[in-house]
């Protein structure tokens, strides 16, 4: 049994939530000397114990700090890994991804994540990168092209010019035998209340939490491997801020 403290200025409910439906995890206070915290301070003082940083960037390097890297565990992105390692799809060729979010949208931390996502799919770190940016009235759109030895490639698509609603996030693989693909279009369902009907996404953008936690748990065993994900994390940042220098840091 591992115990965890959550204390999060988001989601602290939706974490609470996941976490009493894992039989392996008891949630505790942390006053009551967790095995590990999770959070979303940077800042916070762990008294020693691993820290789940869950949307924040760390502000150093730390072998306590696991970056979350919640993109991995979504519904969708676990049926597409699976099919994959599966051998369906041949031989990993192509990644293409959208990320079209509004303007209140930070971004960044989607974006790296995104990068990663990339990376942890093509399981190498790519021999290209190109990037591209534009900016106008604040609305911002990023293309990056990632390419690997293998002769692979990624293409991710970033833009904040969506209007007040909802995103729009695409997943999609071409591999040597199959392709397999995600979408928030194709993702719906129909609800028919009078009139014409409603077509909505099926509200699971926080089902990678249970995953990513048990995840979590693993990683802070005597054997777990708490440093592959700051190495994976800040893999990832380092691209970004090559390719997308102009999109956010301008």
């Amino acid at each position: 049994m591992t115990q965890l403290a959550f204390q999060l200025s988001n989601y602290q409910n939706d974490f609470l939530i996941a976490a009493s439906s894992i039989d392996d995890i008891e949630v505790v206070s942390i006053d009551e000397n967790p095995d590990a915290i999770v959070t979303d301070d940077a800042d916070i003082q762990s008294n020693g114990k691993p820290v789940l940083l869950y949307g924040s960037s760390p502000i150093e390097k730390s072998p306590l700090i696991v970056p979350a890297l919640p993109k991995r565990f979504s519904p969708e992105v676990i049926a597409l890994r699976e099919s994959l390692d599966s051998g369906n799809l041949g031989k990993l060729g192509l990644l293409r991804m959208h990320l079209w979010n509004q303007k209140k949208s930070d971004g960044v931390q989607e974006m790296v994540h995104a990068i990663d996502l990339a990376l942890w799919f093509f399981g190498v770190d790519p021999e290209h990168i190109h990037g591209t940016a534009s900016i106008k009235n604040d609305v911002k759109c990023l293309l990056i092209h990632l390419g690997f030895k293998s002769g692979g490639m990624a293409l991710l698509d970033f833009t904040n010019s969506m209007p007040t609603g909802d995103n729009y996030e695409s997943l999609c693989l071409i591999g040597s035998n199959g392709a397999a693909y995600a979408d928030d279009h194709r993702n719906r369902n129909l609800f028919f209340n009078g009139g014409s009907p409603d077509a909505k996404c099926p509200d699971t953008s926080m089902n990678f939490i249970g995953p990513m936690l048990k995840d979590f748990t693993q990683k802070i065993k005597p054997e777990g491997d708490l440093e592959s994900n700051s190495t994976n994390y800040n893999e990832a940042f380092k691209i970004f801020s090559k390719a997308g220098e102009k999109y956010y840091f301008k």
